[in-house]
């Protein structure tokens, strides 16, 4: 896994890990990324970080709906310095993505992952990741998953 340094365009490999409620807490008082992460903290949270940087690049908030056979991405975000025109990184929310598409797969439910997006960024999703809408959810599911698993796990060169 790998996200790509804007200016240079050079790969740099990338991890997720998960944060406890101490982390959740720092960051949230960081103010490097939008939302109260500190209302996820029942859930699972989780970062991405990447060698040479210190500060977590994009955190992401997943909860396993058993009845659903899915994993929903209750939060998705990227660094404030990793948004827009500007963004300093490349691939955050695909990776970000990709790793929830990997745990939907590890807990039997066949790629299932939903989200509900913000309306600005529904197409975004769409576009970019190939998730389909079905109401107040976009989903993407088993051939997606894998196809997204599969670009965003690549081995960077």
């Amino acid at each position: 896994m790998y996200v790509i340094h804007h200016e240079s365009g050079k790969k740099i490999r990338a991890i997720v890990s998960k944060l406890d409620k101490k982390e959740i807490a720092v960051i949230n008082k960081s103010g490097r990324f939008h939302f109260n992460w500190n209302k996820e903290a029942k859930y699972e949270v989780y970062k991405l970080t990447s060698t040479g940087v210190n500060e977590p690049l994009g955190l992401i908030s997943i909860e396993n709906r058993t009845s659903d056979y899915a994993v929903q991405i209750r939060l998705l975000a990227s660094s404030k310095d990793s948004i827009g025109e500007g963004k300093q990184y490349e691939r955050i929310a695909g990776c970000l993505i990709a790793f929830a598409c990997k745990k939907s797969f590890s807990a039997g439910y066949e790629g299932y992952v939903c989200l509900k997006p913000k309306t600005d960024l529904e197409i975004h999703y769409q576009k970019a990741y190939g998730m389909a809408s079905i109401g107040m959810y976009l989903i993407t599911e088993q051939a997606n998953s894998l196809m997204l698993i599969n670009r965003y796990y690549e081995e960077h060169s």
